[in-house]
């Protein structure tokens, strides 16, 4: 157990078959100081995940069974964002607790009929496979009903090529409701932005003796707001 309300513990599943991470929090807690708390874990699994060559396999496959062409850039991330919208299982958590699903354990369980996951979760898979293919992404952590509350993650990527649609802004991926489009997403009153770096040199979260939150957070060089997104 460490300050700060929390308790940081890691289940036991293979490491082959993806981790689950659990983070319990202390009663009283705010909702606040639970996203303040678990912002790098999102990264963190989202760098680990667009590393892992089973991952960028999925990813491939499922841009090729949607039949999009090499350097349709827009095509690749709406296949990602439909697929997730089609197999993907939205459950929320036990109220005071957080689980995270590394993104091969959610593929493997979206493959075997079994998939569960919150927001948070949805983030680590959809910015696992795009950054894969290659794609800047980032966890964007919203205030959406205004009250001042960090209430809800959406995933963000940009094209390297400026699109008709987007120009060259960052493009808000909204995963949990599969009736948004590309782009569309809730109503935003204020934003924290993570970017998940592919060049990261660290072990990975799976491999690491976690003995507190702190000791998983580490340091973060928090990236400046993203000027692109569009509310």
């Amino acid at each position: 157990m460490l300050g700060r309300g929390y308790i940081v513990c890691r289940s036991a599943v293979c490491v082959q078959d993806g981790q689950v991470l659990r983070v319990k929090f202390k009663q009283g807690v705010t909702p606040q100081k639970r996203f303040e708390g678990v912002v790098r874990i999102l990264t963190d699994l989202i760098e680990d995940g667009l590393r892992d060559e089973f991952v960028r396999t999925k990813a491939i496959d499922i841009v090729d069974s949607a039949g999009v062409r090499g350097h349709d850039e827009l095509g690749e991330i709406r296949a990602v964002q439909k697929w997730i919208h089609r197999n993907a299982v939205y459950r929320k958590d036990p109220f005071g607790v957080e689980f995270f699903f590394t993104a091969r354990r959610q593929i493997k369980d979206i493959e075997a009929g079994r998939h569960n996951g919150d927001c948070d979760d949805f983030v680590i898979l959809g910015g696992a496979l795009l950054g894969s293919l290659g794609y800047p992404v980032g966890a964007l952590i919203v205030d959406s009903s205004g009250d001042g509350v960090f209430n809800h993650v959406m995933l963000v990527t940009k094209t390297f090529s400026p699109t008709k649609e987007f120009g060259g802004n960052w493009i808000p991926i909204e995963l949990i409701y599969p009736e948004f489009r590309l782009g569309q997403s809730v109503k935003v009153s204020k934003v924290y932005p993570l970017m998940a770096n592919a060049n990261t040199a660290r072990s990975p979260v799976a491999n690491k003796a976690i003995s507190g939150l702190g000791a998983l957070l580490g340091k973060h060089p928090y990236a400046e707001m993203l000027s692109g997104f569009k509310r």
